[in-house]
């Protein structure tokens, strides 16, 4: 791994997480210095992060984190909807046409069934992150998969809202389970409305926490 990988690993991972935070002006010399990097591989980072709207250059005073935003929250969602129905579609065509091997996707989903138990918000999270990951690489459509990579990074510090809801965990599962099962039949179109039901259910909890969120 790049310098300039690992670091925009470890901003994005400090912004997700909150340790980053809107009212926090930083520069690109206290950035460089915490993250133990030369200026180069740290612009290099900034720049994809300012890309992907994590990080706003403010004139005369450095580097911020925008505040999150309801209409970016329905904007990153609403894409994540199209493109997720799209890739499971995908998916489960694979199937049908013989194409298309799932034991990677079923055992992801099995180990998310197991680890609901152990009540660690964050690690339901990356299990359930990494069954929506492996539909992509299932998927084969890599223009699509481009696009939800993208969207994803950009979701990310949305997504963690849901740590803040535990119930919501046991229905992410049930809803994988629906979407595993028309993927496992090859029905692309029950896959996809699926899917995009899984998605939709997940903005209106967004919504919610995040009414409360800017509301303080």
């Amino acid at each position: 791994m790049t310098a300039a990988e690992l670091v925009f690993r470890q901003l994005l991972g400090a912004i997700t997480s909150g340790e980053l935070t809107s009212d926090t002006v930083e520069t690109e010399e206290r950035l460089a210095a915490r993250y133990k990097v030369s200026r180069t591989p740290l612009r290099d980072a900034v720049r994809r992060l300012e890309q992907l709207r994590l990080l706003v250059r403010e004139p005369a005073r450095g580097l911020r984190v925008p505040p999150l935003s309801m209409g970016e929250m329905h904007d990153l969602s609403a894409t994540r909807e199209v493109l997720e129905g799209l890739l499971a579609s995908a998916a489960a065509d694979g199937v049908a046409r013989g194409m298309v091997r799932l034991d990677r996707l079923r055992d992801i989903h099995a180990r998310h069934l197991r680890v609901l138990g152990i009540g660690d918000p964050e690690l339901v999270l990356s299990v359930g992150y990494d069954f929506h990951e492996e539909l992509r690489r299932l998927s084969g459509n890599e223009s699509a998969a481009a696009c939800h990579e993208q969207v994803l990074v950009g979701f990310e510090r949305y997504r963690h809202l849901a740590r803040a809801v535990p119930e919501r965990h046991d229905r992410i599962a049930a809803e994988h389970t629906e979407i595993l099962a028309a993927i496992e039949a090859g029905r692309a179109q029950a896959a996809e409305v699926a899917m995009r039901r899984h998605i939709a259910a997940g903005r209106e909890l967004y919504v919610e926490v995040l009414s409360r969120t800017i509301s303080k």
